[in-house]
């Protein structure tokens, strides 16, 4: 389908959650993730409004369609690139990439000078492409997956 490029990232109403929620779970289908995988993390994977409210987060929107997302968190004093999902059908258009480069921007006018980013096993290389490092993997109550851990440093 033909768009007539209008698109932009844009910060996400906390009213649209579920609605991000529903993306998250269409992007992990992505890689193959069976119905239910996913049980195990329990509320981690969940989007409550208050999270959309507490925290950047920004919405990938082409011609009125929700494409992607990513938020940022705190955690042990890191800026934690939390989420950055790119719709099943959308995924290997760029729309990754275009993400990534508006968390580097918001990461910067945040005053930060880097991030980390806990990473899907299967989306590690593309986080490697975007300059990231890889400094650990952590385990799971699943113990079939992992998280990669990366860091990334924001140039002059």
């Amino acid at each position: 389908m033909p768009t007539n490029g209008a698109r932009r990232i844009r910060r996400a109403d906390p009213a649209e959650a579920g609605e991000l929620e529903a993306l998250q779970k269409r992007s992990s289908t992505h890689w193959g993730y069976p119905p239910g995988y996913f049980d195990w993390a329990g509320d981690a994977l969940a989007i409550p409004g208050a999270y959309v409210r507490n925290h950047p987060v920004f919405v990938l929107e082409e011609d009125g369609r929700s494409l992607g997302f990513y938020a940022f968190t705190e955690q042990d004093g890191n800026l934690l690139l939390d989420k950055l999902f790119v719709d099943a059908d959308e995924i290997g258009k760029g729309r990754g990439k275009l993400l990534w480069q508006h968390a580097v921007r918001t990461a910067r006018e945040l005053g930060r000078s880097g991030f980390v980013v806990a990473s899907d096993p299967n989306a590690a290389p593309f986080y490697a492409a975007m300059g990231a490092v890889q400094y650990a993997t952590k385990p799971t109550p699943e113990p079939s997956w992992t998280l990669h851990m990366f860091r990334y440093t924001l140039s002059d």
